[in-house]
């Protein structure tokens, strides 16, 4: 079996809002074609339009290859081999950022292709289930408002979460200087009470801190709520202070979810000192190096929890992940019903659905989804394409 075609198309839902914090308004289609009728899909959270110009960026030099000449005839089963290659044959331009993302994509489309020609779940390939299922925890989001309707809104969420049965909830407080630090200790001790002692709660917190002598300040104020963990406190730069923040809490501290590649995440690990490692399932460079990422996490003693914000594509590929690591205990759900989204909801078949609290593994072969073409073409740019709000 051969590659023959990479196939990369931006969808984008009408009426885009840049002030929405919501990276399920658009995403990209990766399709790897094979010259046995197999086709694989990806996707990235990343800007769909750059990635569409990394992966059909013309070759210049033997540094700075195009997708199309590293991938064409190539073996698709060769899946840890190709990332390889192209992350060597794109090094000049490459190395982190957008064209690891981009790899990202195409490593979702390979393993498709490998589990589908051999009739296996991609988990089995990457080593074998290490549970039977996978503990989604709800990721919501109450919008910006007043401070009393967004506690509100907090609280009706966190009661929804408990009537659909979820066993885990992430309170995303990504409201920067909107609110005070007194604000957000309110606000999570109101969603506490809410859930109870027995829900597993964690926050992000969306790099709210500049120095690590407020976070520490904050997160100390919030020992007593028992918090799984605390998302994206610092700038993700400041390793320092992460080190600072990390041994300053009993909190565990998580980031990493703009990292690129297991060599950011051993910055982050061995000099930032997070306790979870979070790299998205597609942006740090697909199944192929979240797996990677999770093993070295693994061998510091260290969680991994992948961030995943876009369609069931990406919730198929976190399921996997989780199936084959040892050391990723949870991943991050993006409630349709609590967090409408065409992209999100109806983008790709079947919808994995939590039930009492888990989601059984797969038993189809690659992925275990496929893309719903109708809304595919609907959304697909520049034909759906209008002016950002």
């Amino acid at each position: 079996m051969k590659i023959t075609e990479i196939e990369a198309t931006p969808l984008r839902i009408p009426n885009v809002s840049s002030k929405a914090n919501d990276g399920a308004q658009e995403t990209i289609i990766v399709k790897i074609h094979t010259d046995a009728g197999i086709t694989g899909i990806g996707e990235v959270d990343a800007s769909p339009y750059m990635v569409k110009a990394v992966l059909e960026a013309p070759s210049s030099h033997n540094w700075s290859l195009s997708f199309e000449d590293l991938l064409i005839g190539e073996n698709p089963l060769d899946v840890e081999r190709l990332w390889d290659k192209m992350y060597q044959g794109t090094m000049y331009t490459g190395r982190r950022g957008l064209v690891i993302h981009a790899i990202g994509a195409v490593d979702f489309a390979l393993w498709d292709i490998a589990g589908q020609a051999l009739g296996r779940p991609v988990y089995e390939l990457m080593g074998g289930p290490r549970r039977e299922a996978v503990i989604p925890y709800a990721s919501v989001h109450p919008a910006i408002a007043t401070l009393p309707e967004t506690e509100r809104r907090t609280h009706e969420l966190m009661e929804r979460v408990l009537e659909m049965g979820y066993r885990a909830v992430k309170l995303q407080l990504v409201y920067g200087d909107i609110y005070t630090d007194a604000d957000i200790v309110r606000l999570v001790r109101m969603a506490r009470q809410t859930v109870g002692d027995q829900m597993t709660f964690m926050i992000d917190v969306g790099y709210r801190w500049t120095d690590s002598k407020a976070a520490i300040q904050t997160v100390r104020q919030l020992e007593d709520c028992n918090l799984y963990f605390v998302e994206t406190p610092l700038r993700m730069d400041d390793l320092d202070g992460y080190a600072r923040l990390a041994e300053a809490v009993t909190t565990r501290i998580a980031a990493a979810e703009l990292l690129a590649s297991r060599w950011e995440a051993l910055d982050l690990m061995d000099r930032g000192k997070v306790d979870v490692i979070q790299p998205d399932v597609s942006r740090a460079g697909g199944l192929t190096e979240c797996l990677r990422i999770a093993k070295l996490a693994d061998d510091r003693g260290l969680l991994c929890i992948p961030h995943a914000w876009k369609s069931g594509l990406t919730v198929a590929a976190e399921i996997h992940l989780s199936a084959a690591a040892c050391n990723v205990p949870l991943i991050e759900f993006m409630v349709p019903e609590l967090w409408p989204s065409i992209i999100r909801s109806e983008l790709v078949e079947p919808e994995f659905t939590p039930r009492n609290g888990v989601i059984d593994l797969p038993k189809a072969s690659g992925l275990g989804v496929r893309l719903n073409e109708d809304i595919a073409r609907k959304l697909a740019w520049p034909a759906a394409q209008k002016t950002a709000t």
